[in-house]
C-alpha cells in the first residue's frame, strides 16, 4: 500500500434485523467515528441478511477492496448467527475449539445463577488462527483473523459488548497494525445558504488536492468539512479556512475544530447567550414554538406562541396598520418594556401575493434592535422550521454586536 495513503475500512453490519429496520444500526455509526478518529479512509458501509452464500460473497468481497473491515453480529448461539462459520467457508480454513473461550461462557452463566445451553458450545469454536477477543460483557467471544488482504474485526452485534471490545482490544491492535495517524476536521457550519451554491463557491479556490471536503446536508443548516492529513502545516491550515469562511460570507456562523465546538445554531446561541449573561423573552406566530424549543430554560424567561397575527397587536395593544416588518419591530420594542429580560424576539407573517409566506423577524435589546424579512416557500414543516431558524440566526447575528 501507498505509505501516503490512509488504509480503507469497510463498516460490515448482519443481521435480518438490522437490514430490515427491525433493529437501528447504531453500531455502523459509532465504529465508523472511530476509525475517522484514527485516520482511516472509510470506503463503505455494508449490511446483509442472516443468509450463508451472501455473507461469504460478502466477505470475500471486502478482503479485495479494503485493508480493515470492523464486522457486527452473528455471533450469537442461534442457527441464524452465522458470521464464525461464513468467515471460515470465504476463506478455506477450519473452526476450531477455544477452551478459554467456553470457559469464559460457563463463568458467565454461572455469575447469573444459570445453567448453561449446549448450543452456546457453537460459540467457542473460532477461525484456525484467528486472535480471540474476550468478551467480559456477554456470551460470544469476538475475534480477529487475516483474509488474504483484508484484517476483519468480528465482534458481537449489543452495542455494550461491542464498546467494550473496541476499547479494549481492537484499538491498540489497529493502531499495531497499521500506519495511521488522526486526520484534522474542520467544520464550517452555515446558515441560509444551499450545499449547491456553497460547492460552486468551493469551485473557484483551487483547495489543494490532500484536503478533502465533504458536506452534511440538513434543514435548516448546512455544513461544509475539511479533512486536513495528519501533520498538515498550521498556518497553511488556518489560511485555507480562512479562504473558505472568506468565500462562504456571513453564510458561516461558527468555525468546529479549531478550538470551538459548536454542534448547531442553538448551540451557537446557547454559548453566547451564557458567555453574555442575558435572558430572553419570544414571541412566535408561525413557528409555533419552535424556536424556543431550541433555546435554554435558564436564560428563556418567557415566551408566547399565538394562532394568528391578529392576536398579537390585541395582547399588546398595538395599532395594527398591516403585517410586516415595521410592525414585528414594534412589537418586539413593546415587549421588551413589558416582559422581564434583556433581549426581545418576535415573529410575525402574513401570505404574499405569490402564495409564499413572508416572515418578519425581529430582535430588541437596549443596546439596539435587528429585523429581517424572509420569504419562504414548500410544505409548512419546512416552512416552520426555517422561521424558528431565522429567529435563532437573527438573535445570533445581534448577541455579536452586543
Amino acid at each position: 500500500m501507498d505509505n501516503n495513503k490512509r488504509p480503507t475500512a469497510v463498516i460490515f453490519s448482519q443481521g435480518d434485523e438490522v437490514i430490515t429496520g427491525a433493529t437501528v444500526d447504531t453500531n455502523a455509526a459509532f465504529l465508523a467515528d472511530k476509525c475517522r478518529l484514527l485516520g482511516f479512509d472509510i470506503i463503505r458501509h455494508i449490511t446483509v441478511a442472516d443468509d450463508m452464500d451472501v455473507l461469504v460473497q460478502t466477505l470475500q468481497d471486502i478482503d479485495q477492496i479494503a485493508d480493515m473491515c470492523l464486522c457486527t453480529g452473528g455471533l450469537g448461539p442461534t442457527q441464524d448467527d452465522l458470521t464464525t462459520e461464513a468467515f471460515a467457508k470465504a476463506f478455506d480454513v477450519p473452526l476450531v475449539f477455544d477452551e478459554t473461550a467456553y470457559q469464559m461462557m460457563a463463568k458467565f452463566f454461572t455469575q447469573l445463577n444459570l445453567t448453561m445451553p449446549e448450543v452456546n458450545r457453537k460459540q467457542a469454536y473460532l477461525p484456525a488462527k484467528a486472535t480471540r477477543i474476550d468478551n467480559h460483557w456477554g456470551t460470544a467471544a469476538g475475534f480477529v483473523s487475516d483474509g488474504h488482504r483484508c484484517r476483519f474485526y468480528c465482534m458481537p452485534g449489543v452495542p455494550y459488548e461491542m464498546e467494550n471490545m473496541l476499547s479494549t482490544f481492537v484499538l491498540q491492535d489497529l493502531q499495531q497494525h497499521f500506519s495511521i495517524a488522526p486526520t484534522r476536521l474542520v467544520t464550517l457550519r452555515t446558515m441560509g445558504m444551499g450545499e449547491s451554491t456553497i460547492q460552486q463557491k468551493i469551485n473557484e479556490l483551487n483547495i489543494p488536492a490532500e484536503v478533502r471536503i465533504s458536506f452534511r446536508a440538513g434543514l435548516p443548516e448546512n455544513e461544509l468539512k475539511l479533512t486536513f492529513p495528519h501533520a498538515y502545516d498550521e498556518q497553511q491550515l488556518l489560511q485555507c479556512v480562512d479562504r473558505v469562511k472568506q468565500a462562504l460570507g456571513e453564510a458561516v456562523y461558527a468555525i468546529d475544530g479549531l478550538g470551538q465546538s459548536v454542534v448547531s445554531l442553538a448551540d451557537c446561541v446557547d454559548q453566547l447567550m451564557r458567555a453574555k449573561g442575558l435572558s430572553l423573552t419570544a414571541l412566535e406566530t408561525l413557528s409555533q414554538g419552535g424556536f424556543a424549543k431550541q433555546c435554554q430554560a435558564d436564560w428563556l424567561r418567557q415566551t408566547y406562541i399565538y394562532p394568528v397575527v391578529d392576536n398579537v397587536a390585541n395582547d399588546f395593544a398595538f395599532q395594527h396598520r398591516g403585517v410586516n416588518e415595521t410592525t414585528s419591530l414594534a412589537i418586539a420594542n413593546q415587549l421588551l418594556l413589558k416582559a422581564p429580560s434583556d433581549i426581545a424576539v418576535v415573529q410575525l407573517f402574513c401570505e404574499n401575493q405569490r402564495s409564499e409566506v413572508d416572515i418578519y423577524t425581529s430582535v430588541v435589546s437596549s443596546h439596539g434592535s435587528l429585523s429581517t424579512t424572509r420569504s419562504l416557500t414548500g410544505r409548512l414543516q419546512r416552512i416552520q422550521i426555517n422561521a424558528a431558524a431565522a429567529c435563532l440566526n437573527l438573535l445570533r447575528k445581534h448577541l455579536l454586536t452586543l
